[in-house]
């Protein structure tokens, strides 16, 4: 091509790429990034996430990651996009812990807003291995991101193995100005009745502010 006359450009140096990558040859895919910048040709931020996401499906987790450090050198900032390819490069590995960590501090630092499957995928594997406050921090910061809450993972988990105290945890970052809706104390209510929880249920229910307590829907529950 260059012989031909033509530059290659950024898209031209992406295929190239990630058909490096998907043939597994990640030493010559990092090559081309460092030809390009030989060159005077900055990589964007769609080519770093085709290399780092080459190295991810080719479990080369840790190599993605001082390659999004050497991005991060070079002030190109990381998008949600790219967040995802390294949390599910993480959570590959089964390396939940490290992928919360990533997540969060890139969330405070680099101020990225997540996709919200990115939100519901780490949730997912948090509570999976029992991490119900970091799962609980996440719910938190996808209401400050203004997205959709996520309960169902939750109710399932606590109803199952959480206590009274996670449960008003739980509801209090459900909340919409003072209170959560009805639907959601009825909700984890009725989920304890069905893991035969009834003392939590009820523990719960003493928990409750007055309006929750007295509300029809409940009383039926506890009928």
């Amino acid at each position: 091509m260059r012989n031909a006359g033509y530059e290659p450009d950024n898209i031209t140096h992406s295929q190239l790429v990630f058909g490096l990558c998907k043939a597994k040859r990640l030493d010559e895919a990092c090559e081309v990034l460092d030809k390009m910048e030989e060159l005077g040709c900055t990589p964007d931020i769609k080519t770093w996430t085709i290399l780092i996401q080459g190295h991810c499906v080719a479990n080369e987790v840790d190599k993605a990651l001082f390659l999004f450090a050497k991005m991060m050198e070079r002030e190109i900032d990381a998008d949600a996009d790219l967040l995802d390819v390294l949390i599910n490069g993480f959570i590959s590995q089964s390396r939940i812990d490290g992928a919360y960590q990533l997540f969060v501090e890139l969330i405070n630092k680099a101020r990225i807003r997540p996709w919200q499957a990115t939100y519901k995928n780490l949730i997912d594997k948090l509570l999976g291995v029992r991490k119900l406050d970091e799962a609980m921090e996440l719910l938190r910061l996808m209401k400050k991101q203004n997205y959709p809450a996520y309960p169902e993972p939750f109710v399932q988990h606590i109803s199952r193995f959480g206590t009274v105290h996670d449960a008003s945890e739980f509801l209090k970052a459900l909340s919409v100005k003072d209170y959560p809706t009805i639907s959601a104390y009825v909700y984890v209510l009725e989920s304890f009745f069905k893991e035969g929880r009834h003392s939590e249920a009820k523990d719960l229910l003493y928990k409750c502010p007055h309006h929750i307590r007295q509300h029809p829907k409940v009383s039926v529950l506890f009928g």
